[in-house]
């Protein structure tokens, strides 16, 4: 796009007789300059130095993130109230951690069944049958007892999550352009995580005053709400996830540098081997598929190491580098507390999520990853070393924020590469990396404890980090370069 063009088609900002846009600052009254090019311009004494533009959200893309925001409460909520309460629940300390991650394995096959139903029947039915049973599966979690009604619950759960989780990501692809694409989904991600800190606090404090059963009926009837709302994201124009006509390239705007390669030029094992890797996409190119690839395998890293074998140990961690706990202020907290409290900045960084999309958007989501990556091998680098434990807890935040823009442009990434009449598929298969990467983090890293000591487990995730990296600044070099050398995206 011509640079002059995106400069006047960005969201202005006036102070005083200036005006910014994403390119720059512009004197509306230099009548001596008319045609100055606004890149020229510097801003004026006392305006802010960083523009952010008004974020307009596509209204199905509002309802769609109080639909998910609303749905998922209960099940953030049995995160908190079920390690704490297994006697209220019915169920064995050893079993907690069955039930807790029953819902990850099921979602190994459920994100398929979401992508079929999805291209099958549209966005409606199959998203109104999810919230049916996101609110059976948190009654159940109030009225019923024992492994088998749990653990049911926990499998029903998984599958309306992949459909859920699908489903926004289907209607941000929808509703946004290259250029707001990470800004949108951001919104998204920040709002669906909005709605699980409420299931975790005000969850906690029902579940503490009122008890089991009548604090998730109260979260059930919450997750009604989305029921009305599901309406709001039918479209005029007809289902979006329809089948249409094939295409040669993977973006929306149908114009690619890379020749595709005809289907009968790979066949065989080779087919079905990039068939079962990223799903079946016969149109792209060998060079797109290798960056659909790439983004998946980076997704999954970050979900193996950070949100998988970090998250999953800290509390070990705390346990063996602070035995007796801390005392912070002259206030003593306990290795709970501080696990806790550590954690619970992964999710708050993750509210920023708008801003990290809004960065990717404009100076490339490329370089938003390969950003990102070095700040999380630091600080499981630091985490290794037990004499750097308090510079590591003071760079946790940093790592999970990195974290957290890193996931926006990945998910912003993968959107803009899947053809658009087989998004689904290639979603869902994206989203199984996740789930994949995230149930089997704290599997590995319980298992390597049993011989190694947490160093090794540490820097072992570094390692995979590190190999993310050079994969991924690889493949995606030329675009790199594009965005170093041209103007910034907007």
């Amino acid at each position: 796009m011509n640079p002059r063009a995106i400069c006047h088609s960005s969201p202005d900002l006036f102070y005083g007789r200036f005006r910014a846009n994403a390119c720059g600052w512009t004197d509306v009254e230099d009548h001596a300059n008319p045609g100055r090019d606004p890149q020229q311009g510097v801003a004026p004494h006392g305006a802010p130095i960083i523009v952010l533009p008004a974020l307009t959200v596509p209204r199905r893309v509002m309802f769609m993130t109080a639909v998910s925001a609303a749905v998922i409460m209960g099940d953030s909520m049995i995160y908190n109230v079920l390690p704490s309460g297994v006697e209220a629940f019915g169920v064995s300390v050893g079993l907690v951690g069955v039930l807790l991650s029953a819902n990850r394995v099921v979602r190994l096959a459920s994100n398929s069944l979401a992508a079929w139903a999805l291209e099958r029947f549209g966005i409606i039915a199959p998203l109104t049958v999810a919230i049916v049973i996101a609110i059976a599966t948190t009654a159940m979690y109030g009225v019923g007892r024992g492994f088998v009604v749990l653990v049911a619950a926990r499998m029903m759960w998984g599958v309306a999550f992949s459909v859920f989780r699908l489903t926004g990501y289907m209607v941000v692809i929808e509703e946004s352009r290259d250029a707001d694409r990470g800004r949108i989904m951001g919104f998204f991600t920040s709002g669906v995580r909005t709605g699980s800190i409420f299931g975790v606090l005000a969850g906690g404090l029902l579940f503490d005053v009122a008890g089991k059963t009548a604090s998730f009926l109260v979260m059930a009837g919450l997750g009604l709400l989305a029921l009305p709302a599901v309406a709001a994201l039918r479209r005029s124009s007809g289902a979006a996830v329809a089948p249409s006509a094939p295409q040669s390239s993977s973006t929306d705007d149908g114009d690619s540098s890379v020749t595709p390669i005809e289907t009968r030029e790979r066949g065989g094992k080779h087919e079905r081997l990039w068939a079962f890797l990223v799903s079946p996409v016969p149109e792209l190119s060998l060079e797109e598929r290798r960056r659909v690839l790439t983004v998946c395998f980076t997704y999954f890293c970050f979900h193996l190491v950070m949100n998988g074998v970090l998250v999953g140990s800290l509390g070990y961690l705390m346990s063996q580098r602070l035995p007796s706990g801390a005392t912070i202020m002259g206030v003593a907290l306990g290795i709970a507390t501080l696990n806790g409290f550590l954690i619970s900045t992964r999710w708050i960084v993750g509210l920023a999520a708008p801003i990290f999309g809004y960065v990717g958007d404009r100076y490339g989501r490329e370089k938003v990853v390969i950003g990102a990556l070095p700040v999380c091998v630091v600080g499981l680098a630091l985490l290794a070393v037990p004499s750097a434990f308090t510079a590591a807890v003071v760079w946790l935040p940093l790592a999970f924020g990195a974290v957290a823009a890193a996931i926006t442009a990945l998910d912003s990434t993968i959107g803009g590469l899947a053809p658009r009449h087989r998004r689904a598929r290639v979603m869902s298969r994206y989203a199984t990396w996740q789930d994949v990467g995230s149930a089997i983090g704290p599997l590995a890293a319980y298992a390597v404890l049993d011989f190694a000591s947490l160093t090794l487990v540490y820097l072992t995730g570094a390692a995979v980090l590190v190999v993310a990296l050079a994969v991924f600044s690889f493949v995606f070099r030329a675009q790199v370069e594009v965005d170093s050398t041209g103007d910034p995206r907007t």
